[in-house]
């Protein structure tokens, strides 16, 4: 066989089925080869969408995210996505072509030469785990094998293999090899049995715990152990947003979000605990109110004990009383099984019990006022609202940034592990609309609901003309207000000028395209709702057809998030402005 079958051959050995991407003519040989093998090449009208897809296909399935993509202009386009699957530790196999291995001394047609022959790889290295230029198709047994580890294994994220044109087309000897036997077959190790009995007395004693759980715990598909850990001891349940869905978030121990945009319960439970135990978490800016003890984390003097399947996590932000290396679910298990015979010996946890009932309550009560409004335009609050009591359990919403990501992550309660797909590490507008289309191509059973401004939908609106091709039933929820709305509503705050955050003609009127238009041009179901009591029953109509649909939601622009932590931007912006 040549190089481009080897691939594919050693692709749908690993399980894969669908790999995104879009042609060129140095990677079309492996664009045959994947149909003749019975992979599915999803395609699409830009790269940075291929990769939101792949990696919303990830998460929403937890298999391999593969990208396939042209040399130069294709790889670069790519990037972003790429980034950002790598930032929230998407396990993705990138693949690259190239000009032939024969003219990478020479100018040739779209090379990338500045600085060192063929060296478009390069531009992946401050983001990928590990880069590799396959100049020989010999080495395709060895690269491939090492590539599907390593995206796969330890801490997952992207790899790149970058392939020559010619390299597709030259033979490879030998059988295919089964990659499964490239890489341990126990990837997930259990704790030092020292350092459980060390977690468990100080969870037993504690008596103001907390777990703060991660996007760890949902690569882990550590979620029954979670929740068994927390009902043991009636300890409440905080996630990173990364980490939403990992505990439902309906359940009378869970506080939600913590951090920036988290929920004033979180900030508080987390605040004033006295024991923390945190599973697969970074501890992100984001999620600790920048580190400002006053605010979320008061490590020290709260005690911290910290699992992470990456050692260099351990103590990296705070320090760890007991800093434990193992797969989130073992060690979790472990810990229940530890503490199962000394739960006898934690102090009542009626207390700490009422008063987390009563900060839920008096937090709900806080969301009512924005969320039961009836302004109009219509408040993004109210979108939420609507949506959480609409959507079924089962529904996965993928959002993009703005009021749709960090609304939604505070407002918008996940009830099933891996519903809640955002853009964690990069805050990537533009994001939702192809991961959804991926999402929905993973779970093509359940509800996908994408969310989005009217500034992230518009810069990849080539995602629709996809959708439209794979007749993907994706409903996207578009927050129409006419402005890039965070950046409006501080440039507000900070500067008293809104210059260069909204949509307007030279007249200085509000513009927008027609939307509505646009739904008819592509094909798919509009809707326009202006009014409030329009939402529920067009998000009704729009679900209950299974067709792809575009529900247009004029709301404000004008309404920061709520900001129950803190971000310190808030002091460089008021010095840089004067106030």
């Amino acid at each position: 066989m040549n190089g481009a079958q080897f691939i594919a051959e050693i692709l749908r050995k690993e399980g894969v089925d669908k790999v995104f991407g879009q042609c060129g003519h140095t990677n079309y040989a492996l664009i045959d080869a994947l149909q003749k093998v019975g992979i599915d090449f999803v395609s699409f009208r830009h790269e940075q969408m291929a990769a939101h897809a792949a990696d919303g296909y990830f998460r929403a399935s937890h298999r391999l995210a593969v990208v396939l993509v042209h040399l130069s202009p294709g790889l670069t386009n790519a990037l972003t996505g790429v980034v950002t699957a790598a930032a929230d530790c998407t396990p993705m196999l990138v693949i690259s072509g190239n000009t032939p291995s024969y003219h990478h001394p020479r100018d040739a047609h779209q090379c990338i030469r500045f600085h060192s022959d063929a060296s478009q790889g390069d531009i992946y290295r401050p983001v990928c785990k590990r880069v590799w230029r396959v100049d020989d198709a010999r080495h395709l047994p060895d690269v491939m094998s090492r590539a599907l580890n390593t995206a796969q294994t330890g801490r997952p994220g992207a790899v790149l293999v970058d392939v020559p044109m010619d390299v597709l087309a030259q033979p490879v000897d030998g059988v295919v090899p089964d990659p499964a036997v490239r890489r341990a077959g126990h990837a997930r190790p259990p704790a030092d049995e020292a350092a459980i009995e060390q977690a468990a007395k100080l969870l037993v004693s504690a008596k103001r715990p907390v777990i703060f759980a991660g996007g760890g715990v949902l690569l882990a598909e550590a979620w029954q152990e979670l929740r068994d850990l927390a009902e043991l001891l009636q300890i409440p349940v905080a996630t990173s947003l990364m980490g939403k869905g990992a505990f439902p978030e309906d359940h009378p121990l869970s506080v939600g979000v913590t951090g920036i945009w988290g929920t004033k319960v979180a900030n508080e439970t987390t605040r004033e605990a006295d024991v923390i135990l945190a599973v697969g978490t970074g501890f992100a800016e984001a999620d600790c109110s920048s580190w400002r003890v006053e605010h979320t984390f008061a490590i020290p003097p709260t005690r911290l004990i910290q699992i992470d399947l990456d050692p260099q996590e351990i103590g990296k932000i705070y320090p760890a009383d007991v800093g434990i290396v193992a797969d989130a679910r073992r060690s979790l298990r472990q810990l229940v099984d530890a503490i199962r015979d000394q739960r006898d010996q934690a102090p009542d946890p009626a207390e700490r019990l009422a008063l987390l009932a009563e900060r839920k309550a008096r937090w709900q009560a806080e969301l009512d006022q924005s969320q039961l409004d009836d302004g109009v335009p219509i408040h993004p609050a109210r979108v939420l609202r609507e949506l959480r009591s609409i959507a079924p359990p089962d529904a996965v919403f993928v959002t993009d940034v703005g009021w749709n990501k960090n609304g939604a992550g505070q407002q918008l309660p996940s009830r099933q592990p891996m519903t809640f797909i955002t853009s964690g590490g990069m805050a990537t507008m533009g994001f939702s609309p192809a991961a959804a289309i991926g999402a929905k191509l993973a779970r093509p059973d359940r509800k996908v609901l994408g969310l989005v401004g009217d500034g992230g939908f518009t810069s990849v609106l080539g995602a629709v003309a996809t959708a439209v091709e794979l007749d993907v039933a994706v409903v996207w929820v578009l927050f129409n207000n006419y402005c890039f709305s965070t950046i409006t509503c501080m440039g507000e705050t900070y500067f008293a000028n809104r210059y260069g955050t909204e949509f307007r003609r030279r007249d200085g009127s509000p513009y927008n395209p027609d939307f509505q238009g646009l739904a008819r041009a592509f094909g798919i179901d509009g809707y326009l709702v202006t009014e409030p009591d329009q939402l529920a029953p067009v998000l009704k109509e729009a679900l209950g057809r299974d067709r792809c649909a575009l529900v247009e939601v004029r709301t404000r622009g004008d309404v920061p998030m709520p900001r129950t932590g803190y971000w310190d931007i808030a002091e460089i912006l008021s010095a840089g402005s004067g106030t």
